[in-house]
């Protein structure tokens, strides 16, 4: 699989480079990760961060490239390091994901995927 060779080659790094020791796991969609019916929304979820299980989940549908993997890992290593009551209570008086400066720091974090780029391999 070609989605979990990049996470084993590319993940020890990030983990180390932004203190992050939750366990990845990979499935196809949230909904096959939570067995549950597709609901009739498109779910553009890339990865998701569980504060309980200290887990990142990617989810293979929404990947199309080893630049997708490595911005998701990031993102969601920076979560970990978050306050999640912070988050929630930023998503309470009001702020949708791009307004959340939890959110925002998260995605500026991203730009720093080339640095653990391993080669261009597309898996679309």
């Amino acid at each position: 699989m070609i989605v979990e060779n990049i996470i084993n080659k590319v993940y020890p790094k990030i983990s180390k480079d932004y203190s992050c020791e939750a366990i990845v796991e990979i499935h196809e969609s949230i909904f096959t990760r939570l067995n549950v019916i597709p609901a009739m929304i498109e779910d553009n979820s890339c990865a998701e961060y569980d504060w309980s299980e200290n887990k990142i989940y990617i989810y293979t549908t929404n990947m199309n490239s080893e630049e997708d993997i490595i911005k998701a890992l990031i993102h969601e290593c920076v979560h970990s390091n978050q306050n999640k009551e912070l988050i929630d209570a930023y998503y309470f008086i009001g702020l949708d994901y791009n307004t959340n400066p939890c959110e925002i720091e998260a995605e500026y974090e991203e730009g720093n995927w080339k640095k653990y780029k391993l080669n261009t391999i597309s898996i679309g």
